[in-house]
């Protein structure tokens, strides 16, 4: 949506940017128990360990965590200590056992002993002559502000607990008790508890532990209200810019307010007593970021608290906060309880995420912080996205959700073909969303909604379904997706899935778009140039080129990325634009280019395509008909009986 550079618009942008898979690719309240070693698959059962975590921030100017684990009660010969590969929320492979450093091992009478390291992220300690008990002690450098690394430095200390927080292999049930040590007057916030003094915390295992982003900081300002008799807090680390605006912070409580309320009157209540916002208003980060958490996220903004700071702020927070329902709850097979080992796959991320991000859309119109035109602003500029994306004849949504291990802010260290071969899923998944969402309605006479579906599939695969030490709840199939919109609508499906969610068939925008009386329009935009279907970068003597569209003008006169332009039609290229060389011809013109390729230069003859049609827009038909006039309201306004309004009260800590 136009408030919101999210993860969604975050990945867009890593798919475009990194330039380059295959082409084929998309043919294709917690209780204790036994613990369950899953990074084999297999259950089996363990004496719990007594588990005791210690985290100091001791000098934070080194960016250096120090971490002290106790294991009390050992009865095995060798203990693993295993730090994850990955952090769920984000859908690659990190190694974070890069940063740790000095391990050393010791037993219960102080004593060193001795240990190996088994793999890149794993620390075998023998056990034997420990007389039962083992502490290890080592140190995590974090220097990165975002949803998966963690940041300590003078200002703060934040940290994200995959990244710093080992767990004891076959013991991931264990209960843990986490101790902290941060500099005198320095606060804790975290969704462990309320209070900003408190240092002792108590997860009911390490999946919880690591689910909890603690933010350690001696400036940061927090709110708090409530909500359907639930506790929330809006906690603020800034860089400057609150202290000139006050008001803004009021603002942004006041936008979380309305992005709550209109969550819990969709959405059933959330089981638990209280929900941490963690916002970080940085404008020295390259990108943004958001995280969503079992009762907290953190959200990170590349700017200051500024007025379009609070707006990009609210934008994630209406992404991250559904989440609470959609992924971390209600979620894929795969993602939950974790192998933090391994890539752990799924199909089913255009739900996840890309559902998520239409239903943030959705809720800023429902909240009142934007206008409906601004929601089908957003869906246009989905479906420009989209529809100027070439890897959409390649990969399907289930596709590009398997494959997000590639490209989800994943290390790149070597060129690919991804900018004309993938998709992605937080695109077109918003665009699914959206179109099943008015598609079920007209099936039904707006009876029932994708927001049935939603509760459908919270209630079958979270709230029915018996705890496990992880939490409630069992993951989905794709094939459980289908089954709850058939069931909500009464009707089948199967050809709207089959084609647009596993295949590769153009979404059908137009005919669901004037069940609601919308019409979708496109154009070329005014003055363009004819098309080389190229993407460039400027250099001293040239333009290169970064990206060839396949199938355009340069693809078949055999221009190549890395070329550098040099003139057109012996004009320069540094001292105009190449839009503006290009206006004087008209489509269908050949045209001779300078090229510089591997230091040698040569004449290449381009015939010029006409200008791509990119303009996208959702306009309201003329000739709506009071049944799709209706049908377009309800479906802005919210399912029947969804609470609009706002309650609680704020305090200011």
């Amino acid at each position: 949506m136009t408030l919101r550079p999210s993860k969604a618009a975050r990945c867009q942008r890593t798919l475009a940017d990194n330039l380059a898979l295959f082409a084929c690719l998309s043919a294709l309240s917690f209780a204790p128990a036994a613990s369950t070693v899953v990074r084999t698959g297999q259950s089996s059962p363990e004496t719990p360990l007594s588990l005791e975590y210690h985290l100091r921030i001791v000098r934070p100017s080194t960016h250096l965590a120090e971490v002290e684990i106790d294991a009390r009660g050992v009865h095995a010969p060798t203990l693993d200590f295993v730090l994850p590969a990955w952090s769920p929320g984000r859908y690659a492979i990190y190694d974070f056992a890069k940063n740790v450093q000095e391990f050393e091992a010791s037993g219960a009478d102080g004593r060193t002993i001795s240990w190996s390291q088994r793999d890149k992220q794993t620390w075998r300690v023998e056990a034997g002559a420990a007389g039962g008990e083992i502490r290890v002690h080592y140190r995590a450098f974090g220097n990165d502000l975002n949803g998966s690394f963690s940041q300590i430095d003078s200002t703060h200390a934040n940290l994200n607990g995959a990244s710093v927080f080992m767990y004891v292999d076959g013991h991931k049930p264990d209960r843990i008790h986490l101790q902290v040590e941060a500099p005198g007057g320095w606060k804790v916030v975290s969704g462990f508890s309320l209070s900003t003094d408190q240092r002792a915390f108590d997860a009911p295992n390490y999946d919880r532990l690591i689910d909890t982003p603690i933010e350690i900081s001696p400036a940061i300002s927090i709110d708090q209200f409530t909500d359907h008799g639930k506790t929330f807090r809006v906690a603020v680390h800034s860089y400057g810019g609150e202290a000139k605006r006050p008001s803004l912070l009021t603002e942004l409580v006041e936008g979380v307010k309305k992005i709550v309320a209109v969550d819990l009157g969709l959405m059933p209540p959330p089981d638990f007593d209280h929900y941490t916002f963690i916002f970080h208003f940085a404008p020295d980060v390259a990108e943004g970021d958001g995280m969503e958490h079992l009762n907290s996220t953190q959200i990170i903004i590349s700017q200051p608290l500024s007025d379009a700071g609070v707006r990009e702020a609210l934008g994630n927070t209406a992404h991250e906060f559904f989440h609470l329902w959609n992924v971390k709850r209600l979620r894929p097979l795969a993602l939950g309880p974790f192998d933090y080992t391994r890539e752990n796959y799924t199909q089913s991320l255009w739900f996840a995420e890309g559902v998520t991000s239409y239903y943030a859309d959705l809720t800023a119109v429902r909240a009142g912080l934007s206008v409906p035109a601004d929601l089908f602003e957003q869906l246009a500029s989905q479906i420009a996205h989209l529809e100027t994306d070439p890897g959409r004849e390649l990969m399907s949504a289930e596709s590009s959700s398997f494959h997000a291990w590639f490209y989800d802010r994943a290390p790149q260290m070597q060129e690919t073909n991804f900018a004309h071969t993938t998709i992605s899923y937080y695109n077109k998944g918003a665009l699914l969303g959206f179109l099943l969402d008015l598609e079920i309605r007209a099936r039904t006479e707006g009876r029932k909604s994708f927001d049935d579906v939603m509760r459908l599939m919270y209630e079958r695969f979270y709230e029915a379904t018996p705890a496990t030490y992880y939490q409630r709840g069992r993951g989905y199939e794709e094939r459980d997706i289908l089954q709850a919109v058939n069931e909500v609508s009464g009707s089948d499906f199967g050809d709207f899935f089959r084609r647009y969610i596993e295949g590769l068939d153009p979404l059908p925008y137009g005919p669901v778009l004037a069940k609601a009386g919308l019409v979708l329009r496109s154009s070329v935009a005014p003055g363009a140039a004819p098309s080389l279907g190229i993407l460039t970068r400027p250099e001293a003597t040239g333009l290169r080129i970064v990206e060839v569209r396949p199938g355009g003008a340069a693809d078949r006169a055999g221009l190549s990325r890395d070329d550098l332009l040099v003139t057109v039609d012996n004009f320069s290229l540094v001292t105009a634009t190449l839009d503006d060389r290009l206006r004087i011809y008209p489509a269908g013109a050949e045209v001779p280019f300078t090229v510089q390729r591997h230091a040698e230069r040569q004449i290449i003859d381009v015939k010029l395509d006409p200008a791509p049609v990119d303009q996208y827009s959702i306009q309201e038909s003329p000739e709506a008909t009071p049944a799709e006039v209706n049908l377009r309201k309800a479906w802005i306004g919210g399912s029947a009986g969804q609470k609009l309004a706002v309650g609680g009260d704020t305090i200011r800590q």
